[in-house]
């Protein structure tokens, strides 16, 4: 064999490896999340602070297509590629944190999931091993299971499933402007209003919130300090046209009150039931 073949030959063998070693590899930043979709880049929230999003324009087509649930074209699931993704910081302990989404124009019934994160989102892996009926994660996703549920695992930590392809923690909570669903995609059941997913109390100590028409809001009661992810999409398909929405967080500082306050509570009780006896006495 001649030293130009066996130099072919070998080139030939290399990008085969290389093919076969790729074809495994799945493509990381499958979701974008983008840092400029906050005023000023500021997705940082410190204690009695505020962010914001800059106006966002979301349109439903007729196709059905929205992107966070009540979509037919996939049985109610999250649309990865539809939704909007965020990703902020909380800087200070002891907050209660407000997150509110507002129709600013137009008509959309609106829903968004909160994850905690390791660090800001990092878009998570597409996974084609996770496939449902509609297609590949994050294509079709699970947007309010538990992570570790199927159609999760392409946005989860791999210390929450040895499989994982994202950075994301916990399901804390979601919202749904829309209508209830026995079962989505990937089997998940979805609940109307507000949905309280952990129940650990590990990063919060409780959660409320509103749905109304064009202003939805989940409360987290002493939010722990670290980062959060937050999916926003249409919930309801029958609503098309062109909407427009804004994302702000709020944080208030819930600090507990000091030992010495509830003392001179005591004492002024005391106080005051003494002056009554005496008055009494005279």
């Amino acid at each position: 064999m001649s030293s130009k073949l066996q130099i072919a030959v070998k080139s030939i063998l290399a990008g085969t490896v290389l093919s076969m070693a790729s074809a495994g590899a799945y493509a990381a930043g499958a979701v974008t999340v983008n840092t400029a979709n906050w005023a000023g880049s500021d997705q940082v929230i410190g204690a009695n602070d505020t962010i914001q999003s800059l106006e966002l324009t979301m349109a439903n087509t007729a196709g059905g297509r929205a992107g966070w649930t009540g979509n037919p074209s996939l049985n109610n699931s999250g649309w990865g590629h539809a939704v909007t993704w965020f990703s902020f910081d909380v800087t200070a302990a002891n907050q209660t944190v407000t997150i509110t989404d507002a129709v600013l124009s137009g008509s959309r019934a609106l829903g968004f999931t909160v994850w905690a994160s390791n660090g800001a989102f990092d878009g998570g892996t597409t996974a084609p091993a996770e496939t449902s009926i509609s297609g590949n994660a994050p294509h079709s996703f699970n947007a309010v299971g538990q992570l570790g549920d199927a159609g999760t695992v392409w946005m989860s930590d791999p210390s929450v499933d040895a499989n994982g392809g994202g950075n994301l923690l916990k399901t804390l909570a979601y919202i749904n402007g829309g209508s209830a669903s026995a079962g989505g995609d990937w089997g998940e059941a979805i609940g109307a209003g507000v949905n309280q997913v952990d129940l650990s109390n590990s990063y919060f100590s409780g959660v409320t919130g509103s749905s109304a028409a064009g202003f939805y809001q989940l409360v987290f009661n002493n939010l722990a300090t670290g980062w959060y992810t937050i999916a926003i999409g249409g919930a309801d398909n029958l609503l098309t046209g062109v909407a427009s929405q804004q994302l702000t967080v709020s944080t208030v500082s819930s600090v507990p009150l000091p030992g010495a306050v509830y003392l001179f509570g005591s004492a002024l009780a005391g106080l005051m039931a003494s002056t009554r006896r005496k008055q009494k006495l005279a």
